[in-house]
This record gives structure tokens, sequence and C-alpha cells, in this order.
């Protein structure tokens, strides 16, 4: 298939489906607050506001409103460096480890059901190219145009 008529195949199938795809991918995306979280737990070492914001590509503003939930369910915990008492270190509590734990296991229960509708075969490819997307985006796009 060549790239212009794939390109309006694919087009069509956002503009047909656009409700469904969001829905999709608002149910595997890791974003919002339970992202945080996932991510938090897959770091070490220190973290703080604006590697969040860098991150997650997010405004300070959302970034505060996230750890201002987060810290009002006892997920994280916010602890000042000791040279500017204007910042502080982000670490998860053991209930907000608890939670990210089973956040991941959510997000990857849905990716299994996914997955083996597609079959091993397809999957396999579906990573591939998704792989690739990610690098394109990563490296090789201008991403001006190119928004993922």
């Amino acid at each position: 298939m060549n790239v212009i008529k794939a390109a309006e195949e694919l087009n069509q199938l956002h503009v047909d489906n656009s409700r469904l795809l969001a829905q999709l991918g608002n149910s595997l995306s890791a974003s919002g607050e339970a992202g945080v979280l996932l991510w938090l737990n897959s770091r070490a070492g220190k973290t703080f506001a604006v590697d969040i914001v860098e991150h997650f590509g997010l405004t300070p503003g959302r970034v505060a409103n996230i750890i201002k939930m987060l810290e009002k369910r006892a997920y994280i915990e916010r602890n000042p460096v000791a040279d500017d008492r204007r910042k502080a270190s982000i670490t998860l509590t053991e209930s907000g480890i608890k939670r990210a734990n089973e956040l991941y296991e959510e997000m990857n229960s849905n990716h299994i059901r996914i997955l083996e509708k597609l079959g091993e075969e397809d999957a396999g490819h579906l990573m591939r190219i998704l792989k690739r997307i990610v690098s394109f985006a990563n490296y090789g796009l201008d991403t001006q145009s190119f928004d993922i």
C-alpha cells in the first residue's frame, strides 16, 4: 500500500472512530495522577516537580494540582531540600507504591487483553511499529508538526 493511500485510510479511521479511539487511548494510557504515580514508581533517585513537568509536558500549574491530590491521598510525600526550602523532592509512600502497583497491573491487564485478541504475530508487528513511531517522535521527526 502506498503511503498516501495509507494516510488517507488512517485519516478516515480517525474521523470515523474518534470517540472510540479517544476512549481506547484513555484506558491504555498513563496520564494524570495515575501516570505520575506509575512514573514515580519506576524512578530511582530524587524527583522534583520540574521533572514531572518535563517528562509529561504538563504545565507547572497542572503538576502542582496533581502533586496536591497525590499528597492529599497520602500517595506521596514532599521532602524540602535543605539548601533551598522552596524546593521539595517527591517520594512515594507505602500506600503510593501499593496504588502504583495496582495501576500497573490494571494497565497490564488491558494491554494483555488487546494483544491476545491480536494474536502473537500481529501483537509483535504492533509493538515493532509502535516502537518505531516513538523512536521517530523522539529522534527523527519535526515534533512541531508531528504531535504524538
